[in-house]
């Protein structure tokens, strides 16, 4: 099942050389947490969570979504 990622409008201000290497890690973390399998307890506990990552200066929030496979980012912070 290949996975999906959604970086909403809302982040625009981000830089596009940022958004495009946010998009492609997310795509490799989305396809790795498919991969652990729906049964899988890190899985359950991460889809319970939100996660992080950086790149450059900015933080980002993101969501797993397994029933939809696909990751969400749902903040992004720069840090300065």
């Amino acid at each position: 099942m290949a996975c999906k990622v959604h970086i909403g409008r809302e982040f625009v201000a981000v830089p596009a050389e940022i958004r495009k290497t946010l998009r492609e890690r997310l795509e490799q973390i989305c396809e790795a947490l498919i991969a652990l399998g729906s049964r899988s307890l890190l899985l359950r506990s991460l889809v319970q969570s939100s996660l992080a990552i950086s790149i450059g200066s900015w933080l980002f929030r993101y969501e797993f979504q397994p029933v939809r496979a696909r990751v969400v980012v749902v903040e992004a912070f720069e840090r300065r």
